[in-house]
């Protein structure tokens, strides 16, 4: 998720230090241990994800750095952790009469790190893996089709923190010892690398990683001198001709074009359900009353009111800073209005979150398209017919029949509307290699694929051949007669006036023109503000 983690060791260092504590000082069992430092390590997970929230970039990597460092301190100033010492005479786990040690030791830790790749694998390939790579690409994007960031963000603080405790309990019951030198600043770096050099999203990848740094690590040791300046070189080179880690690079070669989207499905793809208070086709898609928009003293909506009928296209239409695309933000959640009501479907969702507006069937392109650059078209329109309100974190993480059939599901209407936006040919292009008219469409198939009743397209004929504006002005008469309500911002006034069925014009943030095509082309106001003739 561009999330960069400087703390994992902290985290490790939870694991390992519960297990020594517990074990010598408390004399549990590593079995009972164990849990309570992935559990302790998940909390603090979740806690540090709420605290990370606040930050982007480089300074979350400094944040997450001075958790480190404070667990490092924590771990060295405790008496009842032995503090500089450490923890020592940590007995090797039982099972049964069976002491787990020497051979036993090496095959239990390689168990540890299959059962967590596994189970990463399952959460990558699942609901949850598509969400995190959705907000990697996009946050804002992810969060208008309904995948709520927050709550993944703090999903993966404390995921990660869990499996690192479980690397920490391991690797004191089989060392025997743990010191505050062990699980340091340069244990977290040392988990950087293994993740810049493998290749970053992938399971694969990280395993990579860690056998190659673990291997020089051990190898390295009549180096020490020299070893950061080795990997300082390696960190460069990879960084700068391989960027995707050296798996990943490789399965961007080898891969590319592999993925492929069936033809559209045999079986009749249904409606995502919604809420109790939704129906389907209301009476009133949306009511815009009173809303106010302001930016210090700019008024960029002042008093904006209406009310859209079902199965109706509407245009919005005025010169450039008239406040359409702050009216389409304010809708959808993102912004929020300084004054008055946004009611969807007869629900008041003024002040909603991005992705709860959403939920309740709206969809959206953006001025600019924000497709996920570095998913396929497919894994774009998939990730919007996901229904995240169905399955949880754990069914993805087990990969619960719920959770596969959930995937089927996202993965037909995902096909059905590839198909009926006739894209199938282009179902295993990266976004980022689409040319401009296709990113228009692709960015509606996404927008579709929640099954929205309202959709909110912003300019989606800008930079559009007359070909591609033709194809544009069918599929737009489709979705309405098929049922959408669509709200649409456009400047070609031909567009407009040959497809919709009213016409809302602003200006400076006001509505100055509200009616059919013909009596608002006519109107002498909008001549003056925005038409600038009669004909």
């Amino acid at each position: 998720m561009n999330q960069i983690s400087v703390g994992q060791a902290g985290f490790f260092g939870i694991g390992a230090y519960s297990v020594g504590y517990l074990t010598v000082d408390r004399g549990w069992s590593f079995w009972v241990a164990a849990p309570v430092g992935i559990v302790l390590a998940t909390a603090i997970g979740i806690g540090l994800g709420l605290i990370a929230l606040r930050f982007r970039g480089h300074y979350l990597a400094m944040a997450t750095l001075a958790f480190g460092l404070i667990a490092a301190g924590v771990f060295h100033a405790a008496p009842f952790l032995g503090h500089a010492s450490g923890i020592t005479g940590i007995a090797y786990p039982q099972a049964g009469p069976l002491t787990i040690s020497g051979h036993a030791a090496y095959w239990f830790a390689w168990s540890v790190a299959f059962g967590a790749a596994v189970l990463s694998l399952n959460l990558l390939r699942g609901r949850t893996g598509r969400a995190f790579e959705a907000i990697r690409n996009d946050e804002l994007a992810a969060e208008a089709i309904g995948i709520p960031t927050r709550r993944y963000k703090i999903l993966a603080f404390a995921y990660s923190g869990a499996l690192a405790a479980a690397g920490g309990a391991t690797f004191a019951a089989f060392l025997g010892l743990v010191n505050p030198d062990a699980v340091g600043i340069a244990l977290s770096v040392d988990f950087l690398l293994m993740v810049v050099l493998g290749g970053g999203g992938l399971v694969s990848g990280a395993l990579f990683g860690a056998a190659l740094i673990g291997y020089l690590n051990v190898v390295g040791h009549q180096y020490d001198n020299w070893r950061e300046v080795g990997y300082g070189a390696v960190v460069v080179l990879c960084v700068t001709f391989a960027p995707g880690g050296v798996l990943g690079t490789l399965r961007r070669f080898a891969f590319a074009g592999a993925r492929s989207v069936r033809s559209a499905p045999r079986t009749v793809v249904t409606p995502r359900t919604a809420p109790a208070a939704v129906r389907v086709r209301p009476a009133e898609p949306l009511a815009v009353r009173g809303v106010t928009k302001r930016f210090g003293g700019l008024v960029a909506l002042d008093d904006v009111s209406f009310v859209l009928r079902p199965a109706t296209l509407t245009s919005l239409i005025g010169p450039n800073g008239a406040g359409k695309t702050t009216l389409f933000n304010a809708i959808c959640g993102i912004g929020g209005v300084t004054s008055g009501r946004i009611a969807v479907a007869g629900v008041d969702v003024t002040g909603w979150q991005a992705h709860r507006v959403a939920a309740l069937g709206v969809g959206r392109t953006f001025q600019n398209a924000r497709l996920f650059a570095e998913m396929t078209v497919f894994e774009n329109v998939v990730a919007a017919a996901t229904d995240n309100g169905r399955v949880t974190f754990a069914s993805d993480l087990l990969a619960t029949p719920g959770s596969r059939r959930a995937e089927r599901e996202a993965a037909e209407r995902a096909r059905a509307i590839i198909a009926r936006l006739r894209l199938e040919h282009l179902a295993d292009v990266f976004a980022k290699d689409l040319a401009f008219g296709d990113r228009r469409r692709v960015e509606v198939a996404r927008a579709l694929a929640s099954d929205p009743w309202l959709l909110l397209v912003d300019e989606p004929a800008a930079g559009l051949n007359q070909d591609e504006r033709e194809r544009l002005n069918d599929d737009l008469l489709a979705l309405r007669d098929a049922g959408t309500t669509l709200l649409l911002i456009e400047h070609d006034m031909k567009l407009v006036m040959a497809i919709s069925q009213r016409v809302i014009v602003m200006e400076f943030g006001r509505v100055i023109a509200d009616g059919d095509p013909a009596s608002v082309r006519n109107d002498p106001r909008v001549i003056a503000a925005y038409l600038g003739t009669a004909t």
